[in-house]
């Protein structure tokens, strides 16, 4: 978004680059430009800050500020924010610079205009890799996220973090900060002061309770559901399955159903609630899936496939681990399959050093 003439040209050129969409003032629009105008920057930024997971504002500092101070509901909600001075000299990381990934968008930004990145936070300028920026780069959910402040402190004293993990180490490189450790030294290792654990399972063999639970997005549900259920009742049945079955929520990457269900509420609701996308496929292509599932004669009658969850599961995941399978709850069914190398979805540009 720009609100300047010398910012027009500046976020044409960073719209083109960074593939974002722009945003001018109805009076700065010219024939031919690609972006989308507004009249009113007081409503449309709100608007924008809400809606969006990444913004760049080519305007001063200030006016940001001023605009977006009453919207603000903390790292872990608000959107990453970057703002760009109109002669595209600096590219300031203003507001989650971790978690939301400004600090990374920043450089990007400033590597398109030839600019400077402006970043503030304090591990960063101390050369450590914080474990909200590790987070973000790994696409991994924080939980509670209030303990990332004090491990980042910890950071900051010299104290290291202990991340204890399943996947391969290679994965993360050589972190400043954070020493890598298997994940079943949980069971026997003296536990450490700081200790952050990578896993989607609620509980394992020796944690203690205060540890910071980083929870990779490698669970695919499928849902089958008859008409009308509500988003309540779905996220109360993913609930019940997951604690029954040891899953965290927060590892939850993606819901998925078939293709009939696009117009049902409470389905669409329960994954904006739980701010994951909703896969939805074909019947056709359910009835491809080869895997040896329960079947019901009424959705195969009603919906043309012998099962909704299992292969709905499989199909977003891409795999064919499942760890739970179909389980009936009145209305719902559901299932549970594992992305077993989430890893190797990430971009390997982030890989760490």
């Amino acid at each position: 978004m720009a609100i300047t003439p010398r910012g027009r040209k500046l976020a044409l050129r960073l719209g083109k680059k960074l593939k974002f969409p722009v945003f001018l003032p109805e009076k700065l629009c010219q024939a031919g430009d690609e972006a989308e105008a507004f009249t009113v920057l007081k409503e449309t930024l709100p608007a924008l800050f809400q809606e969006k997971k990444q913004l760049v504002l080519i305007m001063a500092t200030g006016i940001a500020v001023r605009i977006l101070a009453p919207h603000l509901q903390g790292k872990s909600n608000d959107p990453a924010v970057v703002v760009v001075d109109d002669g595209g000299l600096f590219a300031i990381s203003l507001l989650s610079g971790h978690l939301g990934g400004a600090n990374m968008l920043a450089r990007r930004v400033a590597e398109c205009l030839g600019a400077v990145p402006v970043i503030t936070t304090a591990t960063d300028v101390a050369g450590l890799r914080a474990v909200d920026a590790l987070a973000y780069d790994f696409n991994l959910k924080p939980e509670p996220v209030e303990k990332i402040k004090e491990f980042n402190a910890a950071m900051l004293k010299g104290e290291t973090i202990f991340l204890y993990t399943d996947w391969p180490e290679s994965v993360f490189g050589k972190p400043a900060g954070i020493a890598i450790k298997p994940l079943f030294n949980l069971t026997w290792q003296k536990a450490k002061k700081y200790r952050a654990v990578l896993t989607h399972n609620l509980n394992l063999p020796g944690l203690v309770g205060n540890e910071l639970m980083l929870r990779p997005k490698n669970l695919f549900v499928g849902i089958g559901c008859r008409r009308g259920v509500t988003a309540a009742q779905i996220i109360g049945a993913l609930e019940t399955v997951f604690n029954g079955h040891n899953l965290a929520l927060g590892s939850i990457a993606k819901l998925a159903s078939i293709e009939e269900k696009k117009t049902e509420a409470g389905l669409l609701e329960a994954a904006q609630k739980l701010k994951v996308p909703l896969c939805l496929f074909p019947a056709a292509e359910l009835r491809e899936v080869k895997y040896s599932y329960e079947k019901s004669e009424f959705v195969e009658k009603t919906m043309g496939v012998g099962s909704v969850c299992v292969p709905a599961a499989i199909l977003a995941a891409r795999s064919s681990k499942v760890l739970v399978p179909k389980q009936k709850l009145k209305q719902i069914t559901i299932a549970v399959v594992e992305d077993e190398s989430p890893w190797l979805a990430l971009d390997p540009g982030i890989r760490l050093t």
